[in-house]
């Protein structure tokens, strides 16, 4: 039982309910969307022209984004379905993929950079995601860290190279560099994320809490939950009978 084979070798073990994975991931397409829109601060005068700025006050528009939007998004799905051979999860979260990693320029892109960038993009947090799990033996379960980390990652820093000299505040007093992004990525992804993730999972580890027990793994975790909220139900309805009685 268990990810691992006794030699190492990485077992696949398909979503529980492709259906549901295939449709939560296309809700967290259109959440994407509404806060890739809700990042522009509309601008209003008062001879009523109407525009937009990013978190940053460089000027975008809503058009720009969300055309560049679908074409990572697209790209993403390209390079998810021809990696994985047309798996489902992979092809999906492919579509996410390419998304995070065309973010970071998300507002300057040409929708053709955006595109390649998602195809890209996904192929990198793709490799990485199966060299890891079978280099350093450790389970992506859901391959969070392939699409946010990877993919994401990557995105952070081919945007510095992609938009080298753009201005990345209104006044123009600081530009994209390459060097900016990819210490952005290495504070973001290491100092943020990996060391931090590390230390609280040698505690769970240390503490016992961080693998669920081999019994539980033998019966199968939905069976176990299952079982633990029946038993939870059948003492509530036996204290409350007994106050009854």
């Amino acid at each position: 039982i268990g990810k691992f084979a006794p030699d190492g070798t990485p077992r696949d073990i398909p979503p529980h309910n492709p259906w549901f994975a295939v449709i939560g991931l296309f809700i967290i397409y259109t959440g994407f969307w509404g806060f890739y829109a809700a990042c522009n601060v509309p601008i209003i005068e008062f001879n009523g022209l109407w525009t937009a700025t990013t978190i940053y006050g460089t000027p975008t528009t809503l058009s720009t984004i969300t055309f560049n939007f679908l074409m990572s998004l697209a790209g993403g799905l390209l390079a998810g379905y021809m990696l994985s051979k047309g798996n489902s999860f992979w092809t999906f979260s492919g579509g996410l993929g390419g998304i995070i990693a065309a973010s970071a320029g998300n507002d300057l892109y040409h929708p053709l950079q955006a595109f390649l960038i998602g195809i890209v993009g996904v192929w990198v947090a793709y490799n990485l995601h199966y060299w890891v799990e079978r280099k350093f033996k450790i389970d992506d379960a859901v391959g969070a860290v392939a699409v946010h980390g990877y993919a994401g990652s990557f995105g952070v820093i081919i945007a510095g190279f992609m938009l080298w000299g753009y201005p990345a505040v209104a006044d123009g007093s600081v530009t994209i560099t390459p060097w900016g992004q990819i210490g952005g990525a290495i504070i973001m992804f290491v100092v943020l994320g990996f060391i931090p993730t590390y230390i609280v999972a040698r505690i769970l580890k240390a503490l016992n809490v961080l693998r669920i027990p081999h019994e539980v793994e033998l019966a199968g975790l939905d069976y176990f939950e299952e079982e633990t909220m029946a038993s939870d139900g059948q003492a509530i309805v036996d204290a409350e009978m007994a106050e009854a009685n």
